[in-house]
């Protein structure tokens, strides 16, 4: 297991590019946190395929989307927990109410979530990258 799992993204450019492109960016943000999860985990978030989930979010214009953002937090927290990677910040509820207020905000804070899990991706990957190092006798 290697920090090289999970491929770091700037959580505020995650926001910018969901703004300028009006949501255009997050399937293809979507497909890459899938494949991150799925290498560093062994699975998906909803324990579907991506293409599946995302015809889903379309079908049922987009409130099976806030299912995903909320597996999506709470499979990497479950992560950290089992890993025993220190404290664990479980935004699954905030990922739930960011969403559902989506609906009220064209979508805005559907694009905050995304910038907030990214930013839990990029420290699971700290983490992880820390743990090997320790584990090599390195100092981070």
């Amino acid at each position: 297991m290697t920090a090289a799992i999970i491929q770091r993204r700037d959580p505020a450019l995650v926001l910018v590019l969901s703004i300028v492109t009006l949501g255009l960016y997050l399937p293809f943000w979507y497909h890459g946190v899938y494949e991150d999860l799925q290498r560093l985990d062994g699975r998906t978030p909803t324990g579907r395929g991506f293409w599946l989930d995302f015809f889903f979010v379309i079908l049922t214009f987009a409130i099976y989307g806030i299912w995903v953002d909320y597996q999506i937090s709470q499979q990497i927290a479950e992560f950290e927990e089992r890993s025993g990677l220190g404290p664990v910040q479980d935004t699954s509820i905030v990922a739930v109410i960011l969403d559902a207020a989506s609906y009220f905000t064209a979508f805005f804070t559907n694009f905050v979530t995304s910038a907030i899990q990214q930013d839990q991706l990029n420290r699971l990957a700290d983490k992880l990258e820390n743990r090997l190092l320790t584990e090599a006798g390195v100092t981070a």
